[in-house]
């Protein structure tokens, strides 16, 4: 069984994630995916013709991931392209995946975040979504990635709304909490799947 996890950035999806990691659920993590394509050699080299060269280090050719992040969520034209070079690659994986286990008893999560926005629902059992409050939001992406607001709701803008987020949920875990509450939730979700409940 295929559990679809999302969330809005700064919801805590990842803490959730890591929660069932500690249960000892596997775990499919989009951005390690996504992560691991980008630093493969033909990732690079279409980078390099479709976007710039200068958003991978000649000396130990790395993508400039920073330099790449600003870029892209300044120009959406930019993001276009960066999303059909990595998105294509993430999606074959996941449909592998799939295959290999949306029939099965054993329970897996993947943990995507722009699983809606690129149409993985499809390939899940049941979709879990973190919501949290917009303002909650907001302090907790600044702490954590030192950003500026201008530069969240470019990103947040990228995403589709909470709402429709919420509307396409199966299970909806609201994080507004500590974290020893939202462990209570997540563990209970799978507790109430795994007899039946949900």
């Amino acid at each position: 069984m295929i559990l679809g996890l999302t969330g809005g950035i700064g919801s805590g999806k990842s803490t959730v994630s890591k929660i069932f990691l500690s249960m000892g659920l596997k775990v499919f993590d989009a951005d390690l995916i996504a992560k691991n394509i980008l630093e493969s050699d033909t990732t690079k080299e279409e980078i390099k013709e479709r976007l710039g060269k200068e958003f991978v280090n000649l000396k130990d050719n790395s993508v400039e991931k920073n330099l790449l992040k600003t870029e892209v969520f300044n120009k959406p034209e930019k993001l276009k392209i960066l999303n059909s070079i990595v998105h294509p690659k993430v999606l074959k994986i996941y449909k592998d995946l799939s295959s290999k286990y949306f029939q099965s008893h054993e329970i897996v999560i993947f943990d995507v975040p722009l699983l809606f926005e690129v149409n993985l629902e499809m390939y899940c059992n049941k979709v879990i979504v973190v919501d949290i409050g917009s303002e909650l939001q907001i302090e907790r992406i600044k702490r954590r990635d030192g950003i500026n607001e201008e530069l969240i709701n470019k990103i947040v803008s990228n995403q589709i709304s909470r709402d429709e987020r919420n509307l396409k949920a199966d299970i909806i875990i609201e994080n507004n909490g500590t974290l020893e509450e939202l462990e209570i939730k997540v563990k209970k979700i799978i507790y109430d799947i795994e007899r039946g409940k949900i």
